[in-house]
């Protein structure tokens, strides 16, 4: 061992043995309450999505690509194979920018690892420990493994890491669900590294669902074939020609030190997990926070606002391109967007990221008067035991008569600083899932989510949600 609870073997075989041996009993308890949250969240995003053309499509394809249906799609009322329900939920769950993230490392795993997680344990009738136990570990590998590829902002990322460490995330999820022994889930490992990949010329588009519905249908497909006892590639991760070699942007990394920095921390309590409180990208939450606060305490009316400045860090502007968005898949990474809207019609909902909402007259007036600027303390970095730096928004207004009000927000609700308390969580539970189930099925859902631990069969929670 080069380090104090670094065990022997490649990196691809530790990897292995940890998703292997890693339990609920080994864990600290916020991670249970958090992974809990976190499947709720997935659920919800995925109800919501539920409802758009884009699900219906995917659906319909899962369809005829048949399969033992066994596995609930979320919302759709049927059933269909594992990895076609993996697929169909995975790209459900990402849709509509509603689901998880880790902050930092631009991922966000709830949208791969809970499809996976539910359709095997609805297939094979596992406990809600057993689905705990492999959403933390199939979350955890997904992080630590996103980690090794390099920072968001390094030159040359153009790939997409859910589709990548994702992936393999799955696989792990999947083999432990499955029973899996070292070598088959060696190979699981491997087959899902064989299987990562993505760009993201897709960011704006529907197509980037399909990122993390792909990533799980990759990962459970990989557990799936080794199972049946398919050998996959060796040292996929770290040897020549494997994952990294192809993906990873940083400089050399260290194996060793990642395995010994698996559940120590966990990636989602330590940078935490971001639980969105508004449909669109993240880095628009601290201005439109900003937003509602000026509209509350100055009490003015749209009409009133002759001019708009947002000032936001680099980062966030570059993941926010949009500045005239055409519909509303480009709305939802726009700044200039979510702060015009939010002047209007208050707190962002669904309902706001419509082509029709994007083209209203009043919005495309409020949309003239908006200019976003880099903010002035962009470089100023700092580190808090380990926890990425976030610098927030600053948004300005003036209005009538001159007079020039101002307010920034570091960090916004649903973010590990302001996590969303619990009926919070069950509140946008219900908002996703209101036009899709009934009021009884709703709380059946949450309140076996939050006992899921005690849940013998998680079989009829997965029908709830099926709708």
């Amino acid at each position: 061992m080069s380090q104090i609870g670094v065990p022997a073997g490649g990196f691809t075989q530790r990897l292995a043995r940890f998703a292997l041996e890693h339990s609920l009993g080994g864990m600290p308890s916020p991670i249970k309450d958090v992974s809990i949250n976190m499947m709720i969240n997935a659920a919800a995003a995925a109800l919501a999505g539920a409802g758009q053309p884009e699900s219906l499509t995917i659906t319909q394809f899962v369809q005829e690509m048949g399969g033992n249906g066994k596995c609930t799609v979320i919302g759709m009322g049927l059933r269909t194979s594992p990895v076609n329900a993996a697929l169909a939920n995975g790209a459900m769950v990402h849709l509509l920018d509603f689901d998880d993230e880790i902050p930092g490392l631009d991922i966000h795993p709830g949208s791969v690892i809970f499809p996976v997680v539910m359709a095997l344990a609805e297939m094979n009738g596992d406990t809600g420990r057993d689905v705990l136990n492999a959403f933390a570990v199939g979350c955890e590998i997904t992080g630590k493994l996103r980690r090794m590829l390099g920072p968001p902002d390094s030159p040359g990322r153009v790939a997409s890491v859910d589709g990548i460490a994702g992936a393999v995330g799955a696989a792990a999820a999947a083999g432990r669900l499955l029973g899996l022994d070292q070598d088959q889930m060696e190979s699981a490992l491997g087959l899902a590294c064989d299987g990562a990949g993505g760009n993201q010329a897709g960011f704006a588009s529907p197509s980037r669902a399909l990122w993390n519905g792909r990533a799980a249908m990759s990962g459970m497909s990989a557990a799936l074939l080794a199972e049946k006892g398919f050998i996959g590639p060796r040292q996929a991760i770290e040897g020549p020609g494997g994952l990294l070699d192809c993906f990873s942007t940083g400089s050399a990394v260290d194996q060793d030190e990642a395995l010994f920095r698996l559940a120590n921390p966990y990636d989602v309590l330590q940078p935490g997990i971001i639980l969105k409180a508004y449909p669109c990208h993240s880095a628009s939450h601290s201005a439109i926070e900003a937003t509602l606060q000026l509209v509350q305490q100055y009490q003015f009316q749209p009409n009133q606002v002759e001019s708009v400045k947002v000032e936001a860090p680099a980062a966030w502007l570059q993941a926010m391109p949009f500045s005239n968005p055409v519909d509303g898949w480009e709305a939802r990474s726009s700044l200039n967007y979510v702060v015009a809207s939010t002047l209007l019609y208050g707190q962002p909902l669904l309902e706001q990221f419509t082509d029709a909402a994007v083209q209203d007259s009043a919005v495309r007036e409020m949309l003239d008067r908006v200019t976003v600027a880099l903010m002035e303390s962009d470089r100023q970095s700092r580190q808090d035991s380990g926890r990425l730096a976030s610098l927030g928004c600053n948004v300005s207004l003036w209005l009538g008569g001159g007079q020039e009000i101002s307010h920034r927000v570091e960090f916004a609700r649903g973010f590990p600083e302001l996590p969303l308390e619990p009926d919070e969580l069950d509140a946008k539970f219900l908002y996703c899932s209101r036009y899709i189930l009934p009021p009884d099925h709703i709380d059946g859902a949450i309140g076996q989510f939050r006992n899921l631990e005690d849940v013998d069969d998680v079989t009829g929670l997965a029908s709830i949600l099926g709708g």
